[in-house]
């Protein structure tokens, strides 16, 4: 998959783990269900990726090749969980193997300067 046709559209979430089971991979799935509006307002597009089962891109199934691919693409061994953010320009804004808190990870974002030009734009 062709990670690029997001660039300057969209940021990026990728969560991997070995099976959608994985407790850090449902903690993130019912963080992601519960901020619809948070993520949507950021232009967040958020990537399931378990190495066993079924892959997503938001709440669209995502083909197994393509999955294999954005896993291949950060080299995420497939027994790990990881959380990946990709920002608008295309870079690694923030890498984690743990717990993550998506309110911490808004914090973060709207720290960025184009997310700042972002909220003014939106408040004009």
């Amino acid at each position: 998959m062709d990670l690029t046709q997001f660039q300057w559209k969209n940021r990026l979430l990728f969560i991997f783990a070995e099976d959608d089971n994985h407790p850090l991979f449902k903690d993130l799935q019912s963080q992601i269900a519960a901020q619809k509006a948070e993520i949507d307002d950021r232009d967040l597009i958020v990537f399931e990726v378990p190495a066993h089962g079924p892959a997503r891109m938001n709440t669209d199934p995502l083909d197994r090749k393509d999955a294999d691919s954005i896993r291949n693409h950060f080299a995420i061994p497939s027994n790990t969980f990881s959380f990946i953010l990709v920002g608008k320009d295309g870079g690694i804004k923030l890498k984690l193997e743990d717990r993550v808190d998506l309110s911490d990870v808004f914090g973060l974002i709207d720290s960025m300067p184009m997310r700042q030009r972002e909220m003014q734009q939106k408040n004009q």
